[in-house]
């Protein structure tokens, strides 16, 4: 065999190699992407499934204009007051038997976090769960 003939057959062959790995990787990138999307919408159909009451009141907070910029809400009884500047959500305890359930469930999920800066809990959501809470 020739060198000629032997340089060609390597150049081919790492050249097919390298398209062979970049188009797998592209196609293996696009499906997990696809399946990621899939994961995440079929968690935001559990969490409506399983604490439907409490979603819709948010989604309709969310939806507020004049609210547009909140992302602070308090977790309390509709019996007492918060006193504070900023505007913010508030969701009662004695309204929505299972916010507490609800809270930690989105809480473990990433949907939002606890700042609670004193005795009452306060969480901050998330851009991409008040996203989700606006597109629906």
């Amino acid at each position: 065999m020739d060198p000629f003939t032997l340089a060609v057959g390597f150049v081919v062959g790492a050249f097919t190699g390298a398209a062979g790995q970049y188009l797998g990787e592209k196609y293996t990138d696009k499906r997990r992407i696809k399946e990621s999307s899939s994961n995440r919408q079929a968690q935001w159909d559990e969490v409506k499934k399983r604490f439907p009451a409490i979603i819709a009141e948010m989604m309709e907070d969310a939806k507020k204009t004049e609210l547009q910029g909140v992302r602070e809400f308090f977790v309390k009884s509709s019996r007492t007051t918060v006193n504070r500047d900023e505007p913010f959500f508030e969701y009662h305890t004695d309204v929505h038997e299972g916010i507490g359930a609800a809270v930690s469930f989105l809480e473990e999920l990433g949907y939002i976090e606890d700042i609670t800066p004193g005795s009452c809990p306060m969480y901050r959501m998330r851009e991409h769960f008040v996203d989700l809470l606006r597109q629906q």
